[in-house]
């Protein structure tokens, strides 16, 4: 089953937190869209995906230095929050796309975010040094986008598209620490209580009877509404990749990922002990999967991404990789 340019168009997952103590947690918002027939010329009709990404951010850098954090450094006051120890995110989506012609479509994303973070209290007393932690299970932020398309050359499959829509304000931001308290990084919450404008634009081509396709994507990301507290950063995704089909239902997927966030902004905006920003940075990534047909219109997948460059403002949690495993159907 030959197919046409997937539009697989992993993004970074973002060095997209806040806080306003020592450094930002890692707290991961990893978009990905999974339907493989979004960019092309494909019958109208609705697609479902149904996803899982894993992420462990657990390794503190500033800018593109790996450092460690000592939680009893006497320049931290005793009790300072020390992001030295981790975050887990877990993320399932939902997709739902719906293609009305040639040239309209709509896509729906539903996460429901399961996050684990825990960080050190300073002391200058080893003996003293505490924890604190924070966990979180609920829905995210829903994205809506919609897209345009139009043939470029029908002998070589090419097209390009925009895409325009909203990431909306569901999800929850009132999970707190086991202390009781609310944290101060905003972006641990399932939600961080902005309204995005969405707007992008994309490129592929799939030659009639090739096994190869290609695709090329940008996406701009701001926020429109927000607390008047907290600002995310606007962030800027290019994505651009290839499919070989190497069987009638194995395909190999490969992509290059580059991620640009700026640095947030209002009150409670990440800080370093120092004062200085912390939040905001870019990464490029490289990101391998594979899809296989399990029946006609239906495909599993799998893919690993590796951060190629990974740059941070301040100080933050990073990770070292993430996965992504899901299953595709269109009817």
């Amino acid at each position: 089953m030959s197919k046409r340019i997937s539009s697989l168009a992993l993004c970074l997952c973002g060095i997209f937190v806040a806080s306003n103590t020592f450094a930002s947690c890692g707290s991961t918002a990893c978009s990905i869209n999974t339907n493989w027939d979004e960019h092309s010329a494909s019958k109208p009709g609705w697609s479902v995906d149904l996803r899982y990404n894993y992420s462990k951010a657990d390794q503190l850098r500033s800018g593109g230095s790996k450092i460690t954090a000592n939680p009893t450094d006497p320049a931290l006051a005793a009790g300072a929050e020390v992001e030295n120890l981790r975050t887990i995110n877990k993320i399932i989506t939902a997709g739902i796309d719906y293609t009305h012609d040639d040239h309209w479509g709509m896509a729906l994303s539903i996460p429901y975010i399961s996050r684990d973070h825990s960080h050190s209290l300073a002391d200058t007393n080893p003996a003293l040094v505490g924890s604190d932690s924070f966990v979180a299970n609920a829905l995210g932020d829903i994205k809506a986008v919609g897209r345009y398309r139009w043939s470029l050359d029908g002998a070589s499959g090419s097209s390009m598209g925009i895409k325009f829509g909203f990431k909306l304000n569901t999800g929850k931001s009132s999970f707190l620490l086991t202390s009781g308290t609310l944290p101060n990084e905003v972006t641990l919450q399932p939600g961080n209580g902005s309204t995005d404008l969405i707007a992008g634009v994309f490129w592929q081509q799939a030659t009639p009877g090739s096994a190869l396709s290609w695709f090329a994507q940008g996406i701009a990301q701001s926020a429109v509404q927000n607390k008047a507290e907290f600002k995310p950063g606007d962030q800027l995704n290019l994505d651009g990749g290839a499919r070989y089909a190497f069987t009638s239902n194995l395909s190999g997927l490969l992509q290059l990922n580059a991620q640009w966030n700026a640095t947030d902004s209002g009150t409670s905006a990440a800080l370093t002990g120092a004062g200085t920003a912390s939040s905001g940075g870019n990464s490029v990534s490289l990101t391998p999967g594979l899809s296989y047909a399990i029946i006609p219109g239906t495909n599993v997948y799998g893919l690993v991404q590796v951060p190629l460059s990974q740059h941070v403002n301040g100080e933050q949690l990073t990770a070292n990789n993430s996965a992504t495993v899901g299953i595709n159907h269109r009817f």
